[in-house]
């Protein structure tokens, strides 16, 4: 059903659920670091069909991506950033040659199993701190930083591009190096800008955008403002320890609802 059609059936949910889901990609992306943005699909699959939601946000995501790396380009850590990038870029390419081969429910469960598992060792950590000096942790991270960045970035690459949810491997990857808020979200947003400008023409190549999809996008970029605002202004007011608490909740919730999205998938 074109989207027309569904917002004339009802256009003061249509625009809502629109104006959400824009909203919950923009404060992602600018206050804490894009994970709560792979929200925004599902919520957008309430108005529109699959291939007709995903044309839509991909200009926005690039739009959004574009004023978050302008907003916090003095903070970025660029050693991170070429690294997670090389990699990612190498998933996406594995996920565009097996793109007819790869279950959804399959990789969403993946995913939504090391994002719980993440977030549940966080909170142990808080609970049961460990005794190690914060040096020694970073000094073993940074040694298997290449590796773990083939794992996790790799992986970050190939589900962005067949279920969007690549933000929970680079936050995996990332989270443990205990960046300033700043320099976390200033680095996701680069990553994030580069796998995103990567995806176009090959979705181009899928027939992902319209008429419709493009002109339903430029109605929305009005909401791309207020999203960012908000999310810097959340950056700025809250404390590192505050953010991680926050950042990793997040994840925790996404990692649970890909669960449940995997769980219905496996179901029909």
């Amino acid at each position: 059903m074109p989207y027309i059609e569904v917002m004339n059936a009802s256009p003061v949910v249509f625009w809502m659920i629109c104006f959400v889901s824009v909203i919950a990609v923009a404060i992602s992306k600018s206050g804490f670091g894009g994970a709560l943005g792979s929200l925004s699909m599902p919520i957008m699959l309430f108005v529109l069909p699959p291939k007709l939601a995903l044309g839509v946000l991909l200009p926005i995501f690039l739009i959004t991506d574009i004023w978050v790396v302008y907003i916090w380009r003095k903070h970025v850590q660029w050693r991170f950033v070429i690294i997670m990038c090389l990699f990612a870029i190498a998933g996406q390419l594995t996920g565009w040659l097996l793109f007819d081969y790869l279950s959804n429910a399959m990789l969403k469960a993946a995913i939504g199993v090391i994002g719980v598992l993440t977030a549940v060792n966080y909170l142990w950590r808080l609970v049961r701190p460990r005794a190690e000096l914060a040096e020694d942790t970073a000094r073993r991270l940074m040694a298997r930083l290449w590796p773990r960045a083939a794992g996790w970035c790799g992986l970050s690459g190939l589900t962005s591009f067949v279920a969007l949810t690549g933000g929970i491997p680079a936050q995996v990857f990332l989270l443990p190096h205990r960046l300033a808020r700043q320099a976390f979200v200033g680095t996701m947003s680069v990553f994030f800008f580069v796998i995103n400008l990567f995806k176009l023409p090959f979705y181009g190549d899928l027939g992902l955008f319209s008429a419709d999809s493009l002109k339903l996008s430029l109605l929305l970029l009005p909401c791309i403002p207020i999203g960012v605002y908000f999310g810097k202004w959340l950056n700025e007011v809250v404390s590192d320890r505050l953010f991680y608490h926050v950042t990793y909740s997040i994840l925790f919730i996404m990692g649970v609802k890909l669960l449940f999205d995997a769980a219905a998938l496996w179901s029909l």
